[in-house]
C-alpha cells in the first residue's frame, strides 16, 4: 500500500468532495441530504482538524491523500463528551476503492483520536448491505453492537443500519498503533 495521509480541509479539495459525495455508491449507501456547493463549503469550513480540545468544533474532518491527490476523507463526530465517545465516518473515491485506501486512512483516524484526545469509544453506522465498508472496521477490531432496523431514510426508503464499535482499550491491546 502506498502511503495515505490525512491533511485538514482546503478550499480546492470542494468540487472533488461534491463529485465523490454524488456518486452511486455514495448515494446507495448515505442519508444524505440535499446541499448547495455554498452549504457544503461552509460545511467543510467549520470541521475542526485540530484535537487538542473537541468542544472547539461539533465535527472533525481530514482529507485522505494517496500520491498527492486527495481520493476521500474521514470524520469524527457526534462527540458525546460526557459519555466519551464519538462517530466516525469516511468515504473514499469510488475509482481509488478496494486498495486498502479506506482501511489505512481510518486506521490513522484511530490512532489519532485515541492517542490525541480523551476518547473511550468510537463507533460507525454502516448501511448493511455496505459490505465492503464492514470489512474495513471488521479489519480494524471493530464489532457489531447491533442492527439499527429502517435506522436512517435513504433515497425515500427506511433502510438498516449496522452499530460498529470500538473501545480504546480493545484498540491498544491489538498493538496495531
Amino acid at each position: 500500500m502506498r502511503l495515505v495521509k490525512l491533511v485538514p480541509y482546503e478550499s480546492s479539495f470542494l468540487d472533488a468532495f461534491i463529485r465523490w459525495r454524488s456518486e452511486p455508491l455514495s448515494v446507495r449507501h448515505n442519508p444524505l441530504q440535499p446541499m448547495t456547493k455554498l452549504d457544503i463549503a461552509r460545511m467543510l469550513e467549520s470541521a475542526g482538524s485540530d484535537l487538542s480540545d473537541l468542544r472547539k468544533h461539533e465535527t472533525y474532518r481530514w482529507f485522505v491523500v494517496l500520491e498527492a491527490a486527495i481520493v476521500g476523507s474521514v470524520s469524527l463526530k457526534n462527540i458525546s463528551h460526557s459519555m466519551g465517545y464519538a462517530e466516525i465516518g469516511y468515504g473514499i473515491a469510488q475509482q481509488h476503492q478496494r486498495r486498502g485506501i479506506a482501511t489505512a486512512a481510518v486506521k490513522q483516524l484511530v490512532a489519532k483520536v485515541f492517542t490525541e484526545t480523551r476518547l473511550r469509544k468510537l463507533i460507525a453506522l454502516v448501511h448493511d448491505q455496505n459490505r465492503a465498508s464492514c470489512r474495513v472496521l471488521e479489519k480494524l477490531g471493530f464489532g457489531q453492537e447491533g442492527l439499527l432496523r429502517e435506522h436512517y431514510i435513504i433515497n425515500g426508503n427506511a433502510e438498516n443500519e449496522i452499530l460498529y464499535g470500538l473501545l480504546k482499550s480493545d484498540w491498544e491491546a491489538r498493538d496495531i498503533l
